[in-house]
């Protein structure tokens, strides 16, 4: 193992047990973050320029106008998000 891996193999000892979901979630967004590149798209849009926001009325929903999606499910330990479960 590389320094690194061992730096971190070493930390993981210390973490309180009621903590390891939480590294574990976040190991498994960074493995995500390397299979799924960021389209040009997608930066564009995260990028965007929202601070106009205020000047558009907000919009209030008349009834009827938003029917019942499906259910969804996220599965921290794969990143994968399970539809109509």
């Amino acid at each position: 193992m590389n320094t690194i891996r061992n730096e971190i193999a070493q930390r993981l000892d210390v973490i309180p047990d009621d903590k390891l979901r939480e590294v574990l979630n976040f190991l498994n967004y960074l493995v995500w973050q390397t299979e799924n590149h960021r389209t040009q798209e997608d930066i564009d849009w995260l990028e965007s320029d929202i601070s106009g926001l205020d000047n558009y009325e907000s919009y209030e929903w008349q009834e009827g106008e938003l029917q019942e999606g499906l259910p969804v499910k996220f599965i921290a330990e794969t990143g994968e998000i399970e539809i109509g479960v």
